[in-house]
């Protein structure tokens, strides 16, 4: 659903004044206060791989056993549940077997770690396969074989390959899985460090920004995602992009990005509400895509969104929607055996706009209230939205579930607390 057509169709009790940042903003006593500073940030961020025992790749040995890679890889594990493919089909016992093997080639001894850069947005799969698997036959919109994506220039840590060699086991950012091998430029270590902490750097702030290469088509890195800066001028930015050699090795072009398109900005945003709001609601109306993808189409789901708001300030929110409640420091916790009423009072007295919104399977962003009633900003699969949307919490009432006010479990509040270890 585009924009317009989420402006034509509004959810209940949402008017479209609300669907402008600043009708928000005006009810925030210092929507630019600093949230975070810098060193706060690097702090909350590495709680965050400490928090979900994911190492940072830098953290990573050069060196693994093979029974510590397999054990790895075996994290996951067949479904439990039927499983469809692309034509409806039952995905069988004979399916996953080859599958399963596949993804568990021959090792002995000690493994050296590879390293590369993600040379395009590509997705991260559950195991070494771009072919769909859902719930529900035909479901297209949920591929249960997709993890998340994984943008241009992403460090990426290598342990194996699958055993048709088409693919890679990596530690991508807070996130293991299956990557494939053409969509990864090989480095040494030294060098993809050197790349993801160069100094100057220029971040995406719009839902996709516009990068084009001589010679090549150019690429779209996704807001949050940094490149380095070669140059800056009046009209353009130079960066350098990570390319694949045909042997497979890394190689840095240079790339050139049209400045007035107000896509990318030099360093990240201060993180303040103003800047997340407006991260947020530039995303507004675009479709729900579980793990990011729906059959290779970009998008977005629940947490990406949360995460992607944040990212142009630098903080690097978990993956999962709940994982990213367990992140913060500071929480408010809402018991099951507590009224609506109760809820709404709670939410509104203890959660500043920013907070993240947790319940089973879900995550929204609080954006503040109006006439005591909570709204959110979320990107939610409901249909027949099935987008990013403003909302209050209603939705669902009078269902076995209940609406989302009495399913929410935690509110995780951003602030200057998130950053302490």
């Amino acid at each position: 659903m585009s924009a317009f057509e989420l402006f034509r169709k509004l959810p209940p009790n949402v008017v479209p004044e609300m669907l402008d940042p600043e009708f928000w903003l005006v009810r925030v006593p210092d929507p630019d206060a600093i949230l975070q500073t810098p060193d706060t940030i690097a702090n909350f961020n590495r709680c965050v791989h400490s928090t979900l025992e994911i190492p940072d790749f830098r953290d990573l040995p050069t060196v693994l056993s093979a029974d510590s890679i397999l054990q790895q890889i075996n994290i996951y594990q067949r479904p439990t549940r039927t499983r469809y493919g692309a034509a409806g089909q039952e995905l069988d016992d004979a399916y996953f077997a080859a599958l399963l093997e596949n993804a568990n080639p021959s090792l002995m001894g000690d493994i050296p770690l590879l390293y590369g850069l993600a040379t395009e947005r590509t997705h991260l799969r559950t195991f070494p396969t771009s072919e769909v698997a859902t719930s529900v036959p035909l479901d297209f919109a949920i591929d249960r074989f997709q993890e998340t994506a994984v943008d241009v220039g992403w460090p990426i840590a290598i342990l194996t390959a699958s055993r048709d060699g088409q693919w890679f086991f990596c530690l991508t950012p807070l996130y293991w899985g299956w990557l494939r091998q053409e969509h990864v430029a090989i480095a040494p270590r030294e060098a993809v460090i050197e790349y993801v902490e160069s100094q100057p750097f220029v971040v995406t702030v719009a839902n996709r920004g516009l990068v084009a290469i001589r010679n090549e088509n150019g690429v779209t890195p996704q807001m949050g995602t940094r490149l380095p800066l070669i140059e800056e001028t009046t009209t353009i930015y130079r960066v350098r992009v990570p390319v694949r050699n045909p042997d497979g090795t890394l190689a840095l072009v240079e790339g050139t990005i049209d400045r007035s398109a107000g896509q990318f900005r030099v360093g990240y945003q201060p993180l303040t509400l103003r800047n997340v709001f407006y991260n947020a609601f530039s995303l507004l109306g675009e479709s729900y895509a579980w793990g990011c993808s729906r059959l290779g189409v970009f998008g977005r789901d629940c947490s990406r969104f949360v995460k992607d708001a944040y990212a142009p300030t630098g903080v690097v929110w978990p993956r999962n929607a709940n994982e990213q409640a367990t992140a913060g420091a500071k929480q408010v916790v809402f018991s099951a055996n507590i009224s609506e009423m109760e809820r709404k009072q709670l939410l509104i007295e203890q959660a500043t706009p920013g907070a993240l919104l947790e319940l089973d399977g879900h995550v929204m962003m609080y954006i503040g209230h109006v006439g005591g009633e909570p709204y959110v900003i979320h990107d939610t699969n409901r249909r027949p939205w099935a987008c990013i949307l403003v909302s209050d919490l209603s939705a669902g009432a009078g269902t076995e579930s209940g609406s989302l006010l009495q399913q929410l479990n935690v509110a995780v509040v951003v602030g200057v607390e998130n950053g302490k270890a």
